[in-house]
């Protein structure tokens, strides 16, 4: 596999990530039980800052890619050396990538969402999820 179809490969799957944070993804207040109906909009601008800081998904995405990346490509390295051809099975183990990159950024947007939660809670508001 071409180099450039392997960076055009990354390039998707960050996109298709669907990040919480990118995406609009806000926790629901439960209008009745909240405590501080007041501040919550003021509240829901200063967690999302603070879970954004909290979990970078795209610096995550960027090194679940790289990490699989150099990981598959010495693998495959290694298994095509045996069998004949070091540089197909590297090009073919870079292709780890993608999985890695796609974990990566599914853990950091659950840690945005945990983050952007806990810090409404901690502000006395009532989420309904």
């Amino acid at each position: 596999m071409k180099t450039s179809h392997i960076s055009t490969l990354l390039l998707v799957s960050a996109l298709a990530t669907g990040c919480a944070s990118s995406s609009g993804w806000r926790p629901i207040i439960d209008p009745r039980m909240d405590q501080h109906p007041e501040t919550a909009q003021r509240d829901m601008v200063e967690c999302k800052s603070l879970a954004d800081q909290a979990s970078d998904i795209t610096k995550e995405v960027g090194m679940g890619a790289a990490v699989g990346a150099v990981t598959g490509a010495a693998t495959g390295a290694a298994v095509g050396a045996v069998a004949g051809s070091a540089a197909t099975g590297a090009a073919g183990g870079a292709i780890l990538a993608l999985p890695a990159g796609l974990w990566e950024g599914y853990q950091a947007n659950e840690n945005f969402k945990l983050a952007f939660k806990k810090c409404m809670r901690q502000r006395g508001h009532t989420l309904v999820n």
